[in-house]
């Protein structure tokens, strides 16, 4: 309870200093809380956009097409140690089972 009372009481005095730093800038102030585009070359834009999304989706596409090429390596050589292991499992094996 004493907690609550402490904060009570600090955010009751901190509440005039963020009331004035909040005030609203002058009429005739250069400053506007408006949005305003930047001027000349700096708004243009220099990289073209289509290039770059090209170029992303190449190296994604590049990226998953090794990472599915990989993996299909691995799991064919799996499939050729899990076939030569029935083998010699099959060989090993007395007549008699099986």
């Amino acid at each position: 309870m004493k907690l609550g009372g402490m904060f009570l009481a600090a955010a009751l005095a901190l509440a005039p200093m963020a009331a004035s730093a909040q005030q609203s800038p002058a009429p005739g102030d250069e400053r506007s809380m408006g949005f305003r585009p930047g001027l000349g070359d700096a708004a243009r834009e220099r990289v073209p956009g289509g290039r770059l999304l090209v170029g992303a989706y190449t190296a994604a596409l590049v990226l998953i097409g090794g990472y599915v090429a990989s993996v299909a390596r691995r799991a064919a050589k799996l499939e050729d140690d899990l076939r030569r292991l029935e083998d010699d499992l099959a060989r090993r094996a007395p007549k008699g089972e099986g």
